[in-house]
């Protein structure tokens, strides 16, 4: 870059790493660079150090983007996989409720950590980078963007104050990239719940994301939620009424919300107003053009809830004796329907019953066989609406 000193940092050189960094958080912001060459830069205008962006979830503590540059892949992966999860410096920045830039050693040193695994065994080892200045900048539902630079100690009293007057000096930047990100993705993430909704108008139904936020719901749905019971939503969260149910419904957006695998997907729950049923299932992640623009906050998964007042037809299960007719139904089979429209289990429904839960199971088959369903909860939905 033609710099005569590496520790000369005055007002020109500042601004000559600033303009870079700028124009680089300005192409990626707009699918034209990779948001990997913002650390990049920042990286090789201080050498010696490692550059850093991430989007961090505190409450999820989970990482939704991460890029480090001028780091040994082996360390990267360690950070990815563990110390990002341990970092003792997620303490001091959970707490800053506002965009903040800060050196470490002034609000954090890392002195403080020495006896930690995360100091001993992934900050020394790299050059002895334990010093640090960096920018958070607050995003929505505990989602925080980082900027940082980290460089060894000796480093500090030189790179602590220009570090922090590049970070200050492209803050706009950053921080306009990201609130153009977060309305982009809102818009794609409105898209896609609307469209999950569209023929789905037969029972109460509605979007939420991994922390319980109602994205989107149809007429049946808001009823619902005016009603009281059943779901109730609150700080526009969403809640069941019952607590065990209610704990399960959280673990089951919890786990789908981060692409993993759950045995859940339906929730049977009674309450002093009747029985309900909650289907549960994982919208699929819709990447746009240029997905490179959401890469630093990248689209969310949400949830399709269907929500079936079971309780409220147990008063007309007697219409159910269609499904003989129409379906070829036997007697037996169709008071099994009955238990189970009236909220019951399986094995409850054996017990009412007094069949094994074998025998209830091969039953259950050859319902879904001659009613053309293949889960409990599409025959649900076809019995209460023949309720």
């Amino acid at each position: 870059m033609g710099w005569v000193s590496l520790d000369a940092y005055d007002e020109d050189r500042v601004s000559v790493i600033s303009r870079k960094l700028a124009a680089a958080i300005d192409a990626a912001t707009f699918a034209e660079g990779s948001w990997g060459a913002v650390p990049a830069i920042l990286s090789e205008a201080f050498p010696g150090s490692w550059g850093g962006l991430a989007n961090v979830s505190f409450p999820e503590n989970r990482l939704n983007f991460l890029s480090l540059q001028n780091m040994e892949p082996a360390f990267m992966a360690a950070y990815a996989e563990h110390f990002a999860y341990v970092n003792p410096w997620n303490a001091y920045w959970g707490r800053i409720k506002g965009t903040t830039i800060a050196a470490s050693e002034e609000v954090s040193p890392a002195q403080n950590f020495i006896k930690t695994a995360f100091y001993n065994d992934w900050l020394l080892p790299q050059n002895r980078a334990v010093a640090a200045a960096a920018m958070k900048l607050v995003g929505e539902s505990g989602e925080v963007v980082n900027l940082l630079v980290h460089y060894p100690l000796s480093k500090s009293d030189v790179y602590d104050r220009a570090a922090v007057k590049v970070l200050t000096n492209i803050r706009g930047n950053l921080d306009r990239s990201v609130n153009l990100a977060r309305l982009l993705r809102a818009d794609l993430e409105t898209a896609v719940a609307e469209a999950a909704l569209v023929e789905r108008s037969r029972c109460a139904a509605f979007i939420v994301d991994g922390d319980r936020c109602l994205r989107e719901a149809n007429r049946l749905a808001e009823r619902l939620f005016a009603s009281g019971h059943g779901v109730a939503v609150r700080h526009g969260r969403c809640h069941l009424a019952d607590a065990a149910a209610d704990a399960r419904f959280a673990m089951a957006l919890g786990k789908l919300s981060r692409g993993e695998p759950t045995p859940i997907s339906r929730i049977g729950f009674r309450t002093a107003a009747g029985a309900w049923q909650v289907s549960l299932a994982a919208l699929p992640i819709a990447q746009p053009p240029g997905r490179e623009r959401l890469a630093l906050l990248p689209l969310r998964r949400m949830v399709l809830v269907l929500a079936v007042d079971l309780g409220s037809r147990g008063s007309n299960a007697g219409s159910l004796e269609a499904l003989g007719g129409g379906f070829g139904l036997t007697q037996s089979e169709i008071v099994f329907c009955k238990r189970l429209l009236l909220g019951e289990t399986i094995a409850e429904a054996a017990e009412r019953l007094g069949i094994t839960q074998g025998t209830a199971r091969t039953r259950l088959k050859a319902i879904f066989q001659k009613t053309g369903t293949s889960r409990q909860a599409e025959l649900m939905l076809l019995l209460v609406n023949m309720s």
